[in-house]
């Protein structure tokens, strides 16, 4: 299928074509909003930070996380849940994540981390988050709202960029988020080509199979997050995927007996310059082990000098292949009916 502007029209109710080809926009306008950031936290009481988020909100806090891993001198965690650790106490930062700031998980960990004396930061667009800022007087910053929260990566993940430099856990210039929009200006501009460009290409060939994505462990485990959510949001299509080295472990011996999926499973391995020199080479083993049985296998590595460009080199990538999936389909790529459903019975529990 060829892709037009009148098939976008007509297909994409909720322009996420517009919002994806915004991402550098968005990284822009939330750079000059954070610039001056000043936070009333007691950076001697910090032991350890943890994030609370879900979803579209909660990638931010794992880009962080694996992105911060060699220079936080504290353990850092992204809580996915209504609860939250023991250990969360008055030596915690707690960063609530929530771009509605209606989350009701994310609202139910902070308020547990807000009895527990820890020391609290919201990053969210409005709703009961700030609300609660205001009443407990705990800093918050506030971002755009009035987008899909996965739509809205910039302004979730560069706040949280902000606050590790001010607080000391990155030791990294603001060139590097210069860099970096101006590597995701470019992308679009390759990208927006509907006759060639790779994320179309690598559409074309995801289509109709079942996407199982591999990488390292460390810098690019929430890559592989997001693809996936991405693909599995605006593709409207099962996504799977696994951390080398533990899927040599596991899900290695799985391959053996997959008959039933002639044909069907599409390997993406992600890769990046960093990545452990033994993780590369059980990459090259697995491509081996996995190529007969799989459709295809295809690698995808980073560009870009800095960490954070390699990063959303991929991230922007994802963006795109699961738009053009969508496309190639024939599917509004914006509604999540199923989310919205279930959203609503719970609502009436």
């Amino acid at each position: 299928m060829k892709i037009s502007k009148e098939l976008i029209n007509n297909v994409d109710s909720g322009d996420m074509w517009g919002l994806i080809s915004d991402f550098p926009n968005h990284w822009k306008e939330v750079m000059k909003l954070t610039e001056y950031i000043e936070l009333n936290i007691d950076k001697s009481k910090i032991k350890n930070i943890c994030f609370a988020g879900m979803g579209g909100s909660a990638i931010g806090a794992d880009l962080i996380r694996a992105y911060s891993l060699k220079s936080c001198p504290y353990p850092v965690q992204v809580n996915r849940h209504y609860e939250i650790p023991n250990y969360i106490g008055e030596n915690t930062l707690f960063i609530t994540c929530s771009f509605s700031g209606n989350t009701e998980e994310t609202l139910t960990a902070m308020s547990s981390a807000l009895k527990n004396g820890a020391q609290v930061i919201g990053v969210t667009s409005g709703g009961e988050l700030k609300k609660q800022a205001i009443e407990h007087e705990f800093d918050y910053i506030q971002i755009p709202g009035g987008m899909p929260p996965r739509a809205a990566l910039a302004y979730s993940f560069v706040p949280l960029f902000r606050i590790f430099q001010y607080l000391g856990y990155l030791d990294e210039p603001d060139s590097v988020l210069d860099d970096t929009y101006n590597l995701l200006k470019d992308g679009v501009s390759k990208f927006i080509d509907m006759d060639d460009n790779d994320a179309l290409a690598l559409a074309r060939e995801l289509n109709e199979s079942l996407p199982i994505i591999y990488s390292d462990a460390s810098l690019m485990e929430p890559v592989n997050l997001r693809w996936r959510g991405q693909i599995e949001e605006n593709s409207k299509m099962l996504a799977y995927g696994n951390l080398i080295p533990e899927m040599n472990h596991n899900e290695i011996v799985g391959w053996e007996h997959i008959a039933h999926l002639a044909g069907r499973l599409t390997v993406v391995m992600l890769k990046d310059q960093d990545d452990n020199p033994r993780v590369t080479k059980r990459m090259e083993i697995v491509k081996e082990l996995v190529m007969d049985q799989a459709l295809s296998v295809i690698e995808i590595s980073t560009i870009g000098n800095s960490r954070l460009e390699r990063v959303f080199s991929l991230v922007q990538l994802a963006d795109w292949v699961s738009l053009y999936l969508a496309l190639l389909n024939e599917i509004d790529p914006t509604p999540i009916a199923k989310i919205d459903i279930l959203k609503s019975k719970l609502a009436e529990v």
